[in-house]
This record gives C-alpha cells, sequence and structure tokens, in this order.
C-alpha cells in the first residue's frame, strides 16, 4: 500500500512528580500511589515516543496511567466529603481562576483535582505552553497524545516499502484509526467542556481542530478500505464509488480548518485537500472502466480525461506541499510510490479507452462528464465509541480519605510566583522542548527515496 500520511508533532510537558501532593498525604499507602502515578505517567510518556511500540503495550500503559489519575479527577466512591476549609482572603475582582479554586468542591468531584499545575504545549503552536492547575486538563491532553500515537503507529505500518499490505497490516492500520478517530471525537463530546478554563481558540481542545483530526483518521481508514478494494479487483463501479466517498471525507476535514489562522494550518490543509484530489481523480479512472463495461466509450474518455486533469493538478498540489512550512511531517510526495502510481494508471486507461474508440465504438466524447456517485453502500469507515479506564483499585475510601487538601500550599502560591518571574517586563510564554520522534526515513520501515518523507 505504500501510502503516506501527514502528521502533526506530538504534544510535550513539563515532569510532574506529584510530590507536592505529598504533603497532603497522611498515609503510607497515599504515598505509594503518587509515586505510582509519577512512574506510570514517565512510563506512559516514554512509549507514545515510539511509533513502532505494540498496541497493547501502550494501551496497557496508557490505561494504568488513567486509572490512577482518575482519582484527582472524581472522589473516590466511600470516601467522605470534605469539609469547608477555612474562609480564604476575597479573590481580587476579575480573578476568575482563584475564585475557582476558592469555591467549595463540586459533588462527584475530586478534592484533588485543582491542586496541581500541568503545563502541555500544542501541537500547532510548537513549543509555546498552556498550562492548567486542573487534573482534567492533564487527562485531555494525555488523551489527545494517545490519539496521536494511534494516528503515528498506523503511518509506520502503512509506510512500508512494498506496494501492497500483509492483511494483518491492513487490518491494524485500519484498526488503529478508527481507534484514533474515536478518541479525538471522545474528546471533542465528553471532556472538553469538563475542563475548568475554556478552551481557547487554535489550541488542540479547539472543537473545529478535534474535528479535523477525527475526520482526517476517519478518510485515512477510508483509503485501506479503498486500497483493499482495488487489490482485490472488486467492481469498477464500487471503487469508483469509494473513491468519491474518501475524497469528500478529506475535503470535509480540510474545510473544517478554513476558519484557522492559515498560518498555523496552511500545510495541514494543503495535504488534505491534495488527498482529495487524488482520491476524485481514481473515482473518476474508475467511473471510466465502469460505464465502459456498458459500451459507453465516449463517456468513459470523458471521465479518463477528468481524472488525469485531476492527477495533473495532484502533482502541482504535492510541489506545493513539500514548500509549505509548518507543523508536521515534512515529505515529497512527489517521490512517494503512493503517488507516483497515479498518472501513469489513468494515462494506462485513457490510452486503452482511446485506442478502443477508434477501432470500435466511434462514440462522441460528451462535453460534460457523468456524475460520481457518493453513495457507496459498503466500506464505509465509522469511529471505534473509546470507552474511558476504569479508576483505578489502589483508589480506595481510605486512601482518598488520607489525604487532607487543606494542609496543601494554597494554590495560588504558584500564580503569584509565576507573575513574579515576569515583573520588569512583559511576560512571556513558557516554552517546553519538543518531543524527540523517530526519523520517518530511516526508522519506519521505508526507505526515503521510496517514501519522500523526511519525519513524522
Amino acid at each position: 500500500m505504500a501510502h503516506w500520511f501527514h502528521r502533526n508533532p506530538l504534544k510535550a510537558t513539563l515532569p510532574q512528580t506529584f510530590d507536592a501532593l505529598r504533603t497532603a498525604a497522611r498515609s503510607g499507602d497515599a504515598n505509594k500511589l503518587l509515586t505510582d502515578l509519577k512512574l506510570a505517567r514517565e512510563k506512559f510518556l516514554n512509549l507514545l515516543r515510539v511509533p513502532e511500540k505494540k498496541v497493547e503495550d501502550v494501551l496497557e500503559a496508557a490505561d494504568a496511567y488513567f486509572g490512577l489519575l482518575q482519582g484527582l479527577l472524581v472522589a473516590v466512591a466511600g470516601g467522605k466529603a470534605e469539609e469547608p476549609a477555612p474562609k480564604p482572603e476575597q479573590p481580587a475582582e476579575g480573578d476568575a481562576e482563584a475564585a475557582a479554586e476558592s469555591a467549595p468542591v463540586p459533588a462527584g468531584e475530586s478534592k484533588l483535582r485543582k491542586l496541581l499545575l500541568f503545563k502541555w504545549t500544542d501541537t500547532l503552536h510548537g513549543k509555546e505552553a498552556s498550562s492548567s492547575k486542573d487534573a482534567q486538563f492533564e487527562y485531555v491532553c494525555m488523551l489527545f497524545n494517545l490519539a496521536l500515537w494511534y494516528t503515528k503507529h498506523s503511518a509506520k505500518l502503512a509506510g512500508t516499502e512494498s506496494v501492497t499490505l500483509k492483511v494483518d497490516e491492513a487490518k491494524e492500520v485500519f484498526g488503529t484509526l478508527r481507534t484514533a478517530a474515536g478518541i479525538f471525537q471522545h474528546i471533542e463530546q465528553n471532556e472538553v467542556h469538563k475542563l475548568a478554563q475554556p478552551a481557547a481558540k487554535t489550541t488542540d481542545f479547539d472543537e473545529r481542530l478535534l474535528q479535523a483530526y477525527s475526520m482526517q483518521c476517519l478518510a485515512e481508514a477510508q483509503e485501506v478500505t479503498l486500497a483493499r478494494a482495488m487489490e482485490l479487483k472488486h467492481k469498477n463501479s464500487l471503487v469508483s464509488s469509494l473513491s468519491a466517498e474518501t475524497s469528500k471525507m478529506f475535503i470535509v476535514a480540510a474545510d473544517t480548518l478554513n476558519s484557522v489562522d492559515q498560518v498555523l494550518v496552511a500545510k495541514w490543509q494543503k495535504y488534505l485537500t491534495l488527498k482529495s484530489v487524488i482520491y476524485k481523480a481514481y473515482a473518476y479512472s474508475y467511473l471510466g472502466l465502469s460505464v465502459l463495461e456498458g459500451d459507453k466509450c465516449g463517456e468513459a474518455i470523458a471521465c479518463l480525461r477528468e481524472s488525469k486533469s485531476l492527477a495533473m493538478k495532484a502533482a502541482q498540489m504535492c510541489k506545493e506541499y513539500a514548500k509549505t512550512t509548518g507543523p508536521g511531517t515534512s515529505a515529497k510526495p512527489l517521490e512517494h510510490p503512493f503517488f507516483q502510481r497515479l498518472q501513469p494508471n489513468v494515462q494506462t486507461v485513457l490510452d486503452k479507452c482511446e485506442r478502443e474508440n477508434g477501432f470500435i465504438y466511434f462514440q462522441k466524447v460528451p462535453e460534460e462528464v457523468p456524475q460520481l456517485d457518493y453513495n457507496a453502500t459498503h466500506g464505509l469507515v465509522k469511529p471505534d465509541q473509546y470507552t474511558p479506564t476504569s479508576m483505578s483499585a489502589q483508589w480506595t475510601a481510605k486512601v482518598y480519605d488520607s489525604f487532607d487538601a487543606h494542609k496543601f500550599p494554597d494554590a495560588r502560591v504558584l500564580e503569584a510566583a509565576e507573575k513574579d518571574k515576569a515583573k520588569g517586563g512583559a511576560e512571556k510564554k513558557e516554552e517546553i522542548p519538543s518531543v524527540p520522534e523517530p526519523n520517518v526515513s530511516t526508522e519506519t520501515g521505508y526507505a526515503k527515496s521510496q517514501s519522500g518523507c523526511v519525519i513524522s
């Protein structure tokens, strides 16, 4: 299959030791749980950096960390309700975050949720960090990175030198992309609204970006279905319809980014638009074969000429993508076997149609191109529903009750320290080093000369 996928970088974060919570811990089990949280976080983050890791290993690490993190998100069943703290100083007017911290803990929410400061980058903003004293912020960022890992794992598998994937590999690519789409969808529909601070525009919690990520995953999973249909030589009409649907899915993803700052998404959007044009070219190519089966050679030629025009347009867009700067994969799609097969295939079919029309059919080529069928009845992809991890058994009522949140230093101390650092000049966004990721050209299973890809 040797498919090429654009991938944005992983989110980066600063280390979180959870040691600050030890001031509130009053038992050995509570302290052990904090140590396990730290180790589980480190293990999970380390695995996310390696796209060729087994899904089972990454999922096991994710469940271990998310299960422990649940105790910082929701109150443990059977645990005592937190008694009111002494009335704090009145927050300054307009200080919404401080007011939220001093407010009573809502029913069902963990008393530990808003005690620690977490810092993360966004996939489109380079090293600039966002921060929040909210364990939900940490949870959503980690979920987002898990979804990104699934996409990078699929890209590693699909980037093989061989033209076709083994059936098991194709199934895994298909499954991981559906899983990733389900996680992005789950974040948008079920997790973002729980954040203590509203999601800012162009961050990874912007609904437009989440929808684009999810739709891209589904479109790429559709590519796997389509490749399988081509390999098994299914009916030309079905392959054409699947190609048209795949093209539509990519353009829907691209359109989702229309209102986003183009400096941030230009490269990503060019990829989505390019893929849409490529699959529209395939759709017309197979439609031409389909109508030729019904002895409509004139219409077939019209379809193939349209396909050739789209293939030429795609070639120009490949050049534009390679020159566009921005976050994500650096690649030369014109050098990738996935694209190199398009134009020769189209030209071969067009030559066949024109040759047969000159010898057998003698039909006039219509000026209007036949309409594509966007109503495929088989092979359409849907996201896998994500099921959140249950709370770890380490979180017993006894352990939860042994944490005294009132003994934790006033969370506003952290904020005051941040403001002190900014005195004397304009406050600067903190930067976090990017996550080191392997070089696709040498470490993901296919050679640079074959793929044209440089990094993922």
